[in-house]
């Protein structure tokens, strides 16, 4: 958000081919040659992830992509690397990479991968950092990046998980590899304030959209999972994922969810 010029490409170490999607004050579009690399940034006024990045894809035109965070720094040998990782997998239509995370200054996590072909139930700790897919099956699918969740939207996370689960939907055959292609700042978060009711109800909305009837386990398997993280009792949890879920077909977001709740206790 908010960037001035093409200073991106060099905090983050990229020597590929780069589209900045641009979320600013003005509509604007700016493209340059960079070690021969083609770099473009579309700025917009438009808000929330989701959009942004469906901003990028439409103008995307490389047989690869692969998604970025602005606080993730990149490995010099990434292209060859990525490339290198669908050519000696052709049956890959998506790919899921590692990552090393930082926290102020410190390594506290490297998810290094096997090379294997998984199911879905193992993708839920990656985010579109770690994703590569092929530009020809992510157009004859269809898919793209929901507009209801992540920052700037009316639920705060899952765009990212949304969009992977889509691909498993999709029947598509997604693999990892064991390349780590960065490393991501994980100190501070656009979105996260702890496993609050907010966190969970949202979470009840992307298990919604994600697995419709079939969204129990996931939803059992979040307020479990969160045991030694939260404040929150397990049947709180519950209620407020359950509350989301219920509540994602009018699209009723959990602050409106509060007051709603807040009018029936005043009666």
């Amino acid at each position: 958000m908010h960037q001035k010029d093409l200073s991106l490409l060099k905090t983050m170490n990229v020597h590929s081919n780069l589209i900045l999607a641009n979320q600013t004050d003005q509509n604007a579009y700016l493209e340059e040659s960079v070690e021969d690399f083609s770099v473009k940034m579309i700025s917009t006024t438009t808000r929330g992830v989701g959009l942004n990045r469906n901003i990028a894809l439409s103008r995307a035109t490389k047989d690869i992509l692969l998604f970025a965070d602005d606080d993730t720094i990149f490995e010099d040998d990434l292209e060859e690397n990525v490339v290198a990782a669908f050519e000696k997998n052709p049956m890959a239509d998506v790919i899921l990479f590692g990552m090393r995370y930082n926290k102020e200054g410190k390594e506290v996590k490297r998810v290094v991968n096997k090379n294997e072909r998984i199911p879905f139930y193992k993708s839920f700790k990656y985010g579109a950092v770690n994703l590569a897919i092929r530009r020809n099956v992510l157009l004859r699918e269809n898919l793209s990046f929901s507009q209801l969740f992540g920052g700037g939207c009316i639920y705060s996370h899952g765009e990212d998980s949304n969009f992977i689960i889509n691909c498993f939907n999709r029947k598509l055959r997604v693999y990892t590899n064991s390349y780590v292609i960065g490393c991501t700042d994980s100190s501070q978060s656009s979105w996260f304030r702890g496993f609050s009711e907010k966190y969970f109800y949202d979470a009840g909305a992307l298990a919604r959209s994600m697995f419709g009837l079939f969204s129990y386990p996931y939803m059992f398997y979040m307020a479990l999972r969160t045991k030694k993280r939260s404040d929150l009792s397990f049947a709180k949890k519950m209620k407020m994922l359950y509350a989301g879920y219920s509540h994602f077909g009018q699209l009723i977001s959990f602050d409106e969810f509060a007051q709603m709740n807040n009018r029936i206790d005043e009666k």
